[in-house]
């Protein structure tokens, strides 16, 4: 299953990294590599289905904290800065609590995966990610 498998590698890299700059990436690397199916609109993806994930996984992440996750993602992803510099989008103070919610959503999503055959078909392919978790229309701006 090469979602799973990227995911899943997305997170152990995380887990062997010191920076949290770094490990950010990784773990909102490893959800995009399950719930991403097309190019366009990455972030609405993200933000979407993740929200999805989280109820269905019972962990308290909102759209903002998604939104936020996914905004520190692209502006360290592209060496915008460094994560102790963007206190402007997230206080540092919070950054290690949001990153633990992050972490604990892909580590227990690849978990079910493993232990869960039923589970683990929602992400066999771009069709049964969509199926199960439909993209919602966007929220106009």
């Amino acid at each position: 299953m090469g979602r799973v498998h990227r995911a899943y590698w997305n997170h152990e890299y995380a887990m062997r990294s010191y920076y949290l700059d770094a490990r950010w990436i990784l773990v909102v690397s490893g959800l995009e590599a399950l719930i991403s199916t097309e190019e366009k609109d990455t972030s609405w993806q993200f933000r979407d289905r993740v929200r999805q994930l989280t109820a269905e996984l019972k962990i308290d992440l909102n759209d903002d904290d998604l939104k936020l996750a996914y905004k520190l993602r692209s502006k360290l992803v592209h060496a915008e800065s460094f994560l102790f510099n963007l206190e402007t989008i997230l206080p540092q103070s919070e950054h290690n609590a949001l990153y633990q919610k992050l972490e604990a959503l892909l580590r227990m999503t690849i978990r079910r995966c493993l232990l869960d055959e039923g589970f683990d078909s929602f992400f066999r392919d771009d069709a049964a990610v969509e199926a199960r978790w439909p993209l919602n229309p966007k929220p106009k701006k």
